[in-house]
């Protein structure tokens, strides 16, 4: 390699050719920020900076820099050979590390996979992985935007937290499996699980990938909890209020009537929005915890929240967020006034509709742990949304929460609901567990019979028995 001293950085090059591209980035603050593109050839060529920060960025600088790590990982990589860009050079100055790569105009793998041909994709992923585990590779930061589909081919990227062991353990190969698979196999069925492990190469590797999977969402859903009450790109902190990005200028009407007023909470109408007066602290952080955690998976699966206002000198705290007044009613309610004109090729998308809502929940491991009839709010007979964020458990689905679920909204819906329907929704809403249906089934008549029908009504509250 040429070795070239130019504005404080100290280059290493593959090719005297890029010298006009060192010169040009060496010191540019722009490039400082991250990533750039120059020209080079008759192309262009990828620059990627690390910045180092503190007595420990200080140090690995001067130990294992990162520039040349993902330089030297690279050239490991295509040596075996696994799909990488090709490394041309790194740089060390004294606030840290450059790389440069040859560029390629590829898609992120998430991209792609919501757009492109789903099962090449999902074989292509697991040869990758396959090659990985047989070369020993552990990347440590394998989620799919750190995968480029260049002319349908997978090449890995962001190289400098990868590690090539001599002993490639079982823990190493979930980490691989569990990374890359974690943002997409909930919305995997069956078949296509079974075909990704056997083109991988092992089926007995799965039940361990998918507890890995499960940690890593619950880590997931922890991260954004506590990011909740920061500055992000999602929230801007100003005084004692947590906006989301871009409602400041939202929420300011006048107050028109109280809603509910109970030991819980006190729900008030404004002009152009709604509050939610929290009297328990806790349930208002658990509330706004929920809020952003949806915000963060743009899942529009609750009321649009505009910020949260924290408590301050005795006085309790509230979300304000919009006003469904005039869009809709509550499911039990919509039903009692709509369900007995509907065809039954409407009833069906209604029911088909109402359980796509749900299948990202449950995916997700998402609950609801208050799950009745008058909790969910139907806009237009088609978009649903749920009430009482501050009654969802982010943490993973089993039998028995799926009983409560099915349950509550079993017995708070009117009973004229005929059976056909009912069987409907359950089957549609479990057809991706692996479950007993039918023993679950037989178990939610047995204890929704012991119980009475309550639910609130077009013409009021109304009691029904089975």
């Amino acid at each position: 390699m040429k070795v070239h001293e130019i504005n404080g950085i100290t280059w290493h090059l593959s090719d005297d050719g890029l010298l006009p591209v060192v010169r040009e980035i060496s010191g540019r603050e722009e490039t400082r920020r991250g990533y750039t593109t120059q020209p080079y050839g008759s192309g262009q060529v990828f620059i990627k900076y690390f910045r180092e920060k503190g007595i420990p960025g200080f140090v690995r600088n001067r130990v294992q820099p990162r520039g040349k790590k993902e330089y030297d990982t690279g050239l490991t990589l295509l040596s075996f050979p696994i799909p990488t860009p090709k490394p041309l050079a790194y740089g060390i100055s004294p606030t840290g590390s450059y790389v440069i790569q040859e560029w390629l105009d590829g898609i992120p793998f998430s991209q792609m996979f919501k757009e492109g041909d789903k099962a090449d994709l999902l074989m292509g992923l697991a040869r990758l992985l396959r090659s990985l585990k047989d070369h020993h590779v552990r990347h440590n930061d394998l989620h799919l935007d750190n995968i480029l589909v260049f002319h349908g081919d997978p090449f890995l990227i962001d190289l400098h937290k990868m590690k090539i062991k001599k002993i490639f353990a079982a823990r190493d190969e979930a980490s691989n499996l569990s990374h890359a698979l974690v943002s997409l196999y909930n919305d995997l069925d069956e078949d296509e699980k079974v075909a990704f492990f056997l083109e991988y190469g092992s089926m007995s590797i799965r039940n361990k990938v998918e507890t890995e999977i499960g940690r890593l969402i619950s880590r997931w859903f922890t991260k954004k909890k506590k990011r909740a009450f920061e500055g992000t790109s999602k929230i801007t902190v100003t005084g004692d209020r947590l906006y989301v990005t871009g409602m400041e200028g939202r929420a300011l009407g006048d107050f028109v009537e109280t809603i509910k007023n109970d030991k819980k909470v006190r729900v008030e109408r404004y002009t152009d929005h709604i509050r939610k007066i929290y009297r328990d602290k806790r349930r208002l952080k658990k509330a706004w915890k929920a809020h952003v955690i949806f915000l963060y998976m743009n899942l529009p699966t609750v009321p649009e929240p505009y910020y949260c206002s924290l408590p301050s000198s005795g006085k309790p705290g509230y979300i304000a967020m919009e006003d469904l007044k005039g869009k809709g009613e509550e499911l039990d309610r919509y039903l009692d006034r709509h369900y007995d004109t509907m065809t039954y090729g409407e009833r069906k998308r209604f029911i088909d509709g109402l359980a796509r809502f749900f299948d990202p929940l449950f995916k997700w491991g998402i609950v609801h742990n208050d799950m009745k009839g008058c909790n969910l709010f139907v806009v237009g007979g088609r978009k649903f949304i749920l009430l009482d964020v501050e009654d969802f458990a982010f943490s993973s689905l089993h039998t028995e929460s799926l009983k409560t679920i099915f349950l509550q909204l079993n017995t708070t819906l009117p009973k004229r609901i005929v059976m056909r329907d009912r069987i409907r929704f359950f089957i549609r809403l479990t057809a991706f567990l692996s479950l007993d249906r039918k023993a679950l089934f037989r178990v939610l008549l047995w204890k929704s019979a012991g119980k009475e029908i309550v639910y609130e009504g077009k013409s009021g509250l109304m009691r029904e028995s089975w």
